[in-house]
């Protein structure tokens, strides 16, 4: 998921770059580098997101335990993540 995000948020940065240069009518390759630039920018913004989901998701589910409540419903399936104390009773 990580890669997927990754790549999906670089796309998106070099689409900006080239959709500014179209709306501006100059030639879509103009400054190169800026493309290169803005798919860095994108894959960490990608990437990014999907941490910061991922962290917000484990808060929330955190501050559910600590009130008594379960988690949120389909929580491990909406972000395939594994907490250590899944790993440890899948281990066992």
């Amino acid at each position: 998921m990580g890669l997927t995000a990754a790549f999906l948020g670089g796309f998106c940065g070099t689409g900006f770059h080239m959709t500014a240069n179209s709306i501006r009518k100059i030639p879509m390759s103009r400054r190169p580098w800026l493309h290169v630039s803005y798919f860095i920018l994108g894959c960490y913004s990608g990437h990014y997101y999907m941490n910061l989901e991922q962290q917000m998701v484990e808060d929330i589910n955190h501050i559910r335990a600590d009130r008594g409540m379960p988690p949120m419903i389909g929580s491990s399936k909406w972000i395939r993540y594994d907490t250590e104390e899944e790993e440890a009773t899948k281990a066992s």
